[in-house]
């Protein structure tokens, strides 16, 4: 942190809310106290930021809010902040926080925040699952998120919903259907630019964003008249050409089936689609529009020769192929996806 420029326009409503919250330092004092942290950080010019994002691991009570919070191993959000409207960059820094939360075992994550009118940044909190649980002595609301799964009604009567609220969590039991979908590598790289080891594009060096790859919220078109794809199904990404193997993993949250309409297609798919406005309106129609979050990538892809000498593929797929749950159960365990973050 010590090398953001307190000057930058970025943290003036920083300095401004602070001040009205009691026996609380100004925010350079709270800065400068904390200035070796680690930050996320996404400049909108050369000299401007756009984006920051502080976080760390307590494991402490919390007891200065109404009510208090139990001793607990959290995450602390303990600054998001985004200018650069667009990109989906607040998302890129959630998701950032929750692979964080993964990777130490973390059920919980919170952040503290002085609530506005039409608050953008509580509208994406509440959309991945955060509750308000407490007010803390300088007047700031505390969301909560939980990770783990700990409402057994809905794992019993809605588990279609629990990523919803427990994103990254998921449920991946008999209710739901499992997938398979190919994907070319060009648009693999631009869906999920978080993949390890991948090479980044000219327009990433330039400091251009691929706004579909900062999304969790994704979508995939098609012509496949896959009908009874559902909510809360199991995707699979079969990468084909070079990888030839599957290696990321996400939820469905809707699919659209038969759809020519081009203004319908693009109110349905945003900015969450490798595909440009022009090019969708060149496709032939109808289109499928599959949206879903993007969960995870497999900590060990599972090539095509190993797929098919295991049975759980007899060759490569070339359209969207419905997986028997007993395959994705070997594909779960030999990919190495964290079952702590499942409920089946």
């Amino acid at each position: 942190m010590y090398n953001l420029d307190l000057s930058d326009p970025f943290f003036d409503s920083l300095k401004r809310d602070y001040p009205r919250a009691k026996r609380s330092p100004a925010f350079e004092e709270w800065f400068r106290e904390k200035a070796r942290r680690q930050c996320f950080v996404s400049y909108k010019s050369p000299d401007r930021i756009g984006a920051l994002l502080v976080k760390k691991i307590e494991d402490e009570a919390i007891d200065d809010t109404k009510p208090p919070l139990p001793k607990k191993k959290r995450l602390k959000i303990a600054l998001l902040k985004v200018v650069d409207y667009g990109h989906k960059i607040g998302e890129l820094l959630l998701k950032l926080s929750f692979d964080s939360a993964v990777q130490n075992d973390i059920d919980e994550v919170y952040i503290t925040h002085f609530t506005e009118k039409d608050d953008r940044l509580v509208a994406m909190l509440h959309e991945y699952g955060f509750v308000k649980v407490a007010v803390n002595a300088r007047g700031e609301d505390v969301f909560l998120k939980r990770l783990v799964v700990d409402d057994p009604v809905l794992v019993e009567k809605k588990p279609r919903q629990i990523y919803r609220t427990f994103y990254p969590s998921f449920y991946d039991g008999p209710a739901v259907q499992k997938w398979i979908i190919p994907i070319r590598p060009e648009f693999h790289e631009r869906l999920f630019t978080d993949v390890e080891q991948r090479q980044t594009l000219l327009t990433e060096h330039a400091g251009g964003f691929i706004v579909e790859g900062n999304a969790i919220k994704k979508a995939y078109l098609c012509h496949a008249r896959t009908k009874k794809m559902a909510e809360g199904d199991i995707i699979l990404f079969y990468r084909s050409v070079d990888a030839s193997a599957i290696t990321s993993l996400g939820v469905v949250e809707e699919v659209h089936t038969g759809i020519s309409d081009i203004g319908q297609i693009l109110r349905l798919v945003g900015k969450r689609t490798v595909y440009s406005p022009e090019e969708i309106e060149d496709f032939d129609k109808p289109l499928t529009v599959i949206l879903f979050r993007h969960i995870c990538h497999l900590e060990n892809p599972l090539d095509i020769d190993l797929l098919r000498e295991r049975k759980l593929l007899k060759w490569a797929p070339m359209t969207i192929n419905k997986l028997p749950d007993e395959n994705y159960r070997i594909i779960k365990d030999l990919g190495g996806i964290n079952g702590r973050y499942t409920v089946n």
